[in-house]
């Protein structure tokens, strides 16, 4: 059947070439219609919590984290300037919630005193009376008699608390007017003002000087979609360059802008497409060189690679028709299946040039390559497919679809293999004689030697090879425990163009708020969102939880109209104590605090209509309602996905009310992805095994055999777990998808190795190695170089998944062609055909 193919393959040739390059133009030509869907959260099962509470973020709110511009100059009014006219800019922004580039907090100076609750109010009440008796003690003459000595003995009045506005919970904006009054410590009056320098009409703008002198702005905004959406923020990022060019060019080196926060993440955003392209020139351009190394002829390569590059059109061609897109996983399959395409071509060419080298025409030479190497290439290609489809046990979408696209592709490069590469050497060898084409004939070059003139024993080097790795497995397996996981995404980001930590946002703020990735909480009912301010306050000034910062509800503004009306029984209270004339006496602190309770004390109660529209805008819906949502800020790393799932263990399933409230927050994504990624792949792992074990049985049908492949996969893993150990490279949500692979490839380059030994024989272990080893040899280079190309990509997550690949499949191929002769010579028979062919000859 197979002559008769070749046969026909040879006079339908040109046809047969048309036809397939044709279809493969197509091919090309659809799935340029493929786009990079790089969006963290599309990775993500569609009934996740997460993702749930996230489309209820985007329909109610937009989204959660605010775009925040930072702009650095020494002029503050320039600043203000640069700062208006980026507000106008951004307000023309179809997707714009609100743009904002000062928030005047004199509204909660005003109405201070009725945040403070009733305990609060009363001790400023004694303090008050406290304060008129000392100074009703003191006449004209006692005063003068007091040296400096004594009164500078005196303690100092403690009006509130140290920890006050955190104790209470109390919006930042109207936190600040009590600060000035505290006690010295961690948030007493000798807390660095960050307004030092700005003139007065200023203070309300979103600016503030650090302590080395560096002023700093925001203009902040916010916008439809979060930052998990990588396809919208590349959207924002080019809006951001023409935003801010021409802002650059014309204050130039005077100016510091750019965008902070989640936004920032331009190069990821920017490079994902440009990393695939020169992963997947790299890794073409170390293929070629490995191919024209082993074959050293120009026709040999060009067909080679003719054929990974069909075998890629129609891969993505099928991917554009099932999928329609790549993701952040498959945007860089291409390079991956070029090395692992290209291996069925080298086996079948490789194999089929000795044969000619021994007298065969080429018709014969193929028939006889694709009938011997049929059972070797179906092991091998059975095996990588396998590994990979196991993927499809994974919730984890891009395991998912890694592993659809990649066996596809290994499916079609097999099948090309048999189907396409007889007419293709075939018109290559007719058009070869014409003049100026001979570099098209594929010439069989001289075999590749053993370079020096020392001959081997090769059963003792074989043993002492394998004892060898087993020995290194035994003194790797120590190193093992030192392997850690990767949970940091700051860590596995894109680092091109990376400058310093950018501009401290945090100092013009001036805001306990400093995070621009808070927590979205969205309740049904405003009476449930009520009960969790109640909640969150106890966990903030009860529980002290270390992991939460502050929290922004609408009570966090307004509080109750029962709770102000109670206060300002007490509020009248301390006005008419104040309104003494005794306290005009009053010196140094006592005097600012009288003059600031007079003040304080002149305010009435108010309902959310009244608080400035800044600060309703951060609680306001799409709609235009209100008192449905909130946000909690947290004291944690976003980006590390440990911290992250603690903090959404605590924070991420809260119920108030009866309610059970939908939380999210970007920084959730993170950690829902380390959690599914790392159950998937224990238990891909395990049923790739399974797999294995099961296929291997019934294809060889050898437990011996199957033995062999299995304690060659062992040490093989072990070498490359402990060499990860030692070397320091840690998995990662990225590089936990090459595990299947490697255990496939494990299974693969043992298989070849066990059955060329069926066919040559415990006499032949040279030939093994000069033949089916060389050819492995190969084909695990042009696979390692496939994933090569992603070590010089700027995205770490990428890189790192070429690290592990390139070191595991390295370990894979030492471990195997030292270990698996031995594990043959020991638990494999003689063939029958190879201990003829022995006897015969020695007979001879």
């Amino acid at each position: 059947m197979l002559l008769s193919h070749i046969r026909r393959s040879q006079r339908h040739r040109f046809l047969i070439v048309a036809i397939s390059l044709g279809a493969s133009a197509l091919c090309g030509f659809y799935a340029t219609h493929l786009r990079i869907d790089a969006n963290l959260d599309a990775l993500l099962p569609r009934n996740t919590e997460t993702i749930r509470a996230m489309r209820e973020a985007k329909t109610r709110l937009g989204s959660s984290d605010l775009y925040t511009i930072a702009i650095s100059i020494q002029d503050p009014a320039e600043l203000a300037r640069i700062q208006d006219r980026l507000a106008d800019s951004l307000r023309k922004w179809p997707d714009v919630v609100y743009a904002q580039s000062q928030r005047d907090n004199s509204f909660f100076r005003k109405h201070a005193l009725l945040y403070l609750p009733q305990d609060q109010l009363r001790k400023i009440s004694r303090e008050i009376q406290d304060l008129r008796l000392d100074l009703g003690k003191q006449g004209p003459l006692t005063v003068d008699l007091l040296d400096e000595d004594s009164a500078a003995a005196k303690p100092k009045r403690e009006w509130f608390d140290a920890d006050l506005p955190q104790q209470l919970g109390l919006p930042d904006e109207a936190a600040e007017s009590f600060t000035r009054f505290l006690k010295k410590g961690k948030t007493g009056a000798d807390q660095y003002d960050s307004k030092s320098g700005i003139p007065d009409s200023l203070r309300s703008r979103l600016m503030g000087r650090t302590r080395e002198g560096k002023l700093v702005g925001l203009v902040q905004a916010s916008l439809s979609k979060p930052s998990s959406d990588f396809d919208y923020v590349k959207t924002v990022v080019a809006r951001s360059h023409a935003l801010l060019g021409p802002l650059r060019s014309e204050y130039g080196a005077r100016l510091n802008i750019g965008v902070e926060g989640p936004y920032k993440e331009l190069a990821e955003v920017d490079s994902l497409a440009s990393n695939g392209l020169l992963a997947t020139l790299i890794s073409v351009g170390l293929n070629i060189l490995i191919i024209a190394a082993f074959f050293r002829n120009f026709g040999s390569v060009f067909l080679v690679f003719l054929q990974a590059v069909i075998a890629c059109l129609v891969t993505l061609a099928l991917t554009m028709g099932i999928y329609g897109h790549l993701n952040l996983y498959t945007a860089f399959v291409v390079s991956i299946l070029f090395g692992m395409g290209i291996d069925f071509s080298i086996y079948v060419l490789g194999y089929a040039l000795r044969l000619v080298r021994e007298g065969e025409d080429w018709a014969t030479a193929l028939a006889r390559t694709l009938d011997e190497l049929f059972f070797s290439l179906l092991v091998g290609a059975s095996t990588t497919v396998a590994g990979l489809l196991t993927l499809l046990a994974s919730k984890f979408v891009g395991f998912y679809e890694f592993g659809v696209q990649a066996s596809a592709g290994i499916v079609v490069s097999l099948a090309g293999v048999y189907l396409l590469l007889p007419a293709y050497l075939f018109a290559m060898e007719s058009l070869g004689s014409v003049p100026g084409f001979a570099w098209l004939r594929i010439r069989a070059a001289d075999p590749i030697r053993w370079p020096f003139s020392w001959r081997p024993d090769w059963p003792k080097l074989v043993k002492g090879t394998a004892l060898t790795v087993c020995a290194g497995a035994l003194v790797l397996g120590f190193f093992i425990p030192r392997l850690a996981f990767e949970y940091d995404f700051s860590k596995l980001r894109d680092t091109r163009g990376e400058k310093d930590g950018g501009l401290p946002v945090s100092v013009a703020l001036g805001s306990n708020r400093t995070s621009s990735q808070p927590v979205v909480v969205m309740a049904r009912d405003s009476a449930s969102m009520a009960a969790l301010q109640d909640t969150l306050l106890r966990r903030l000034t009860v529980n002290r939880d270390p992991y939460l910062r502050s929290f922004l509800t609408l009570a966090t503004f307004v509080p109750p109209v029962q709770a102000q009306q109670e206060r300002m029984l007490e509020i009248n209270h301390i006005g008419e104590l104040i309104s003494a004339r005794v306290f005009d006496r009053a010196k140094g602190d006592d005097s600012a605090m009288i003059a600031n309770l007079r003040d304080l004390a002149m305010t009435s109660p108010f309902h959310p209509a009244d608080i400035p529209p800044w600060a309703l805008n951060l609680l306001r819906e799409r709609d235009g309602s209100y008192g449905r949502l909130g946000f909690i800020y947290g004291r944690y790393n976003s980006s590390n996905a440990l911290d992250a799932s603690v903090f959404q263990e605590h924070y991420g399933h809260l119920s108030a009310g009866g309610e059970r409230l939908a939380s999210f927050s970007t920084s959730f994504v993170f950690s829902d992805i380390i959690h599914i990624v790392k159950s998937d792949s224990l238990r891909v792992s395990i049923w790739m095994v399974g797999v294995l074990i099961l296929l291997l049985a019934l294809i060889f049908r050898d437990w011996r055999l199957l033995i062999a492949c299995l304690i060659q996969m062992a040490v093989g893993l072990v070498w490359i777990l402990g060499l990860m150990g030692l070397s320091g490279l840690k998995i990662g949500p990225f590089n936990l998808i090459v595990i299947t692979t490697l255990q496939g490839y494990a299974v693969d380059v043992g298989s070849y190795m066990l059955l060329g030994y069926l066919r040559l024989g415990r006499h032949r272990i040279g030939e093994l190695y000069g033949g089916i080893g060389v050819l492995v040899a190969v084909s695990t280079l042009t696979t390692t170089a496939g994933y090569a190309g992603m070590l010089f990509t700027t995205h770490m997550g990428i890189a790192s998944i070429g690290k592990f690949a390139v070191l595991g499949l390295l370990a894979l191929l030492g471990t195997s062609m030292c270990l698996t002769p031995w594990l043959a010579l020991k638990l494999l028979p003689e063939p029958k055909l190879a201990a003829a062919a022995a006897a015969a000859k020695a007979k001879a």
